[in-house]
């Protein structure tokens, strides 16, 4: 147990048919709910850092710490830079010791994608170390002080000239998801990603998975995605939840009691995800 690649619990994810849930680690009160959900669940769990979302966390502080309660974990937990965009942030990441990166070219012209996914595929591989691109790109933000990007479906028939040429671990996919919230009904391609799934056997990864249905998620696990993102929908019942136990104090609540109270939240919507996405229990068969 413990510090694992996201490839391979993806991978066994899979096979199994259910989703490796894959949750933000962008301060100590997420990672500690998330693991101990993962814990108590037997569920093993991937802890990405977005350096967008929380750009007021160093790079060095914040990996440090996902990599080092993985370490500590006793369920297989992969560490991940989510969506780095330059060579010199995922070699900081690999040296501050996660078990993955991804490189997210999304907005490149195809063969430059190809050409930076395949030169950080060859550097990350020589550290032991998972890498995730983009082809297609999930539009969306779930940054609201930023612009959102618009999407553009993958297409099916580049998906396998790109796995080839670049030698990439999983492969995040575009097809209706998007980063933050859905405005209306999600109208979500799953035709194209079971043929995207035939095509290559490399796991698919699904960015924007905040508020769907518990229905939306199992047809899309069984459609071929391995790995479902989560941030948004969690983060944005946090301060209605300290509103509400602050209300109920008896005085001015201290700081740490905010922390708990955090910490309580994000240990029950983890424990939830786990639920809808069905890694509960998988942890023991890895």
């Amino acid at each position: 147990m413990g510090h694992a690649r996201i490839d391979v619990l993806q991978r066994a994810a899979r096979q199994g048919r259910y989703a490796l849930p894959h949750m933000l680690g962008g301060t100590i009160e997420m990672v500690v709910a998330q693991i101990k959900a993962a814990e108590d669940c037997d569920s093993p769990l991937a802890l990405g850092f977005a350096p967008e979302v929380f750009p007021m966390v160093p790079l060095e502080h914040s990996l440090s710490m996902i990599v080092n309660a993985a370490q500590h974990a006793r369920v297989p937990v992969a560490t991940q830079l989510e969506h780095g965009r330059d060579f010199d942030t995922i070699m900081r990441a690999i040296r501050l010791g996660v078990s993955s990166v991804m490189f997210d070219g999304s907005d490149l012209p195809f063969e430059e994608n190809v050409a930076q996914t395949r030169e950080i595929v060859r550097v990350a591989h020589a550290f032991g170390v998972a890498v995730e691109a983009e082809l297609g790109c999930v539009g969306g933000s779930a940054v609201r002080t930023t612009g959102e990007k618009e999407s553009f479906f993958t297409e099916p028939e580049h998906v396998v000239e790109f796995v080839a040429r670049t030698g990439v671990d999983t492969l995040a996919i575009s097809f209706g998801n998007v980063h933050g919230h859905y405005r209306g009904r999600p109208c979500l391609d799953l035709e194209r990603v079971r043929r995207i799934s035939e095509l290559v056997d490399i796991p698919l990864v699904m960015h924007g998975g905040s508020g769907l249905s518990a229905e939306d998620y199992r047809r899309v696990i069984e459609s071929g995605i391995s790995n479902i993102h989560f941030y948004t929908a969690i983060a944005s019942g946090v301060w209605p939840h300290l509103t509400k136990m602050a209300g109920a104090a008896r005085a001015t609540p201290l700081y740490h009691e905010m922390v708990g109270w955090t910490v309580d939240h994000f240990y029950r919507e983890a424990v939830h995800v786990i639920d809808m996405l069905g890694s509960a229990g998988r942890a023991s068969t890895l």
